[in-house]
């Protein structure tokens, strides 16, 4: 039987040690850096073409390297291993579109309310199409919502798949047990990331860069939030 004990995060512990992490290492982070980059731009560039599913193959098994290299298990591109984590992997895909499919459909749902005065459907039914068509309200609430649910649907799953990578069981329900009682602190790490990367986004192309030259710091930023969340598995998984 698990251990459901409460093991609270030290977020600025976490981020700090990161860090720390990224600066005893930087040849590692240089090499992940550069190999993110070459693929993202290589993602932008093949957007909406066949080529991008197999590309986004090649950055899941970048990634189980890089989870692998952390913990120090070689080889660090062990297929087989790579193989059985997509199982939690897949599992996390599958929850992430039911919870952002149910969030899209939940106010067109409203429509199909019984006894619904006709007046209040037809403006409703207005406001959604001027909501979905004409400004991104809609884009706005959804990404909100998907904020708030990610430390359900993906951080605290995330650690799963990292058990996986390292031969360990990927249990979703395991990894939510092991860390239960910090969903705000999940939530604020959820909050640092997506602001962080809009604000580098957005900035560079406020100043005139393109999306190219903002994937560089980008790329930056997505290992080191990666090695966070390896802190993070050390921090719930490492007595185990």
């Amino acid at each position: 039987m698990c251990n459901t004990e409460v093991k609270k995060i030290r977020l600025g512990s976490i981020l700090r040690g990161a860090f720390e992490y990224c600066s005893k290492t930087p040849k590692m982070v240089l090499l992940f850096v550069v190999l993110n980059y070459m693929l993202c731009s290589a993602m932008v560039y093949s957007w909406k073409t066949f080529w991008l599913w197999a590309l986004l193959l090649v950055m899941y098994v970048l990634w189980g390297g890089l989870f692998r290299y952390y913990f120090e298990r070689k080889p660090y591109f062990e297929y087989s291993v790579l193989f059985y984590s997509m199982i939690p992997s897949t599992k996390i895909v599958v929850l992430s579109v039911i919870v952002v499919s149910l969030i899209f459909l939940f106010p067109v749902m409203i429509l199909f309310i019984p006894n619904l005065p006709d007046a209040f459907a037809a403006n409703y039914a207005h406001f959604l199409k001027v909501t979905m068509q004409q400004t991104d309200i809609l884009d706005a609430v959804v990404n909100l919502v998907v904020v708030l649910f990610s430390p359900v649907i993906l951080y605290r799953p995330m650690l799963a798949w990292i058990a996986a990578l390292l031969g360990r069981s990927g249990s979703l329900r395991f990894a939510w047990e092991k860390t239960q009682g910090n969903y705000w602190e999940f939530l604020l790490l959820a909050i640092i990331i997506n602001l962080s990367v809009a604000f580098l986004y957005n900035g560079i192309l406020w100043i005139g860069g393109n999306i190219y030259i903002a994937l560089v710091p980008i790329s930056v930023l997505v290992v080191y939030f990666n090695v966070v969340i390896a802190k993070l598995y050390e921090h719930f998984f490492l007595d185990i």
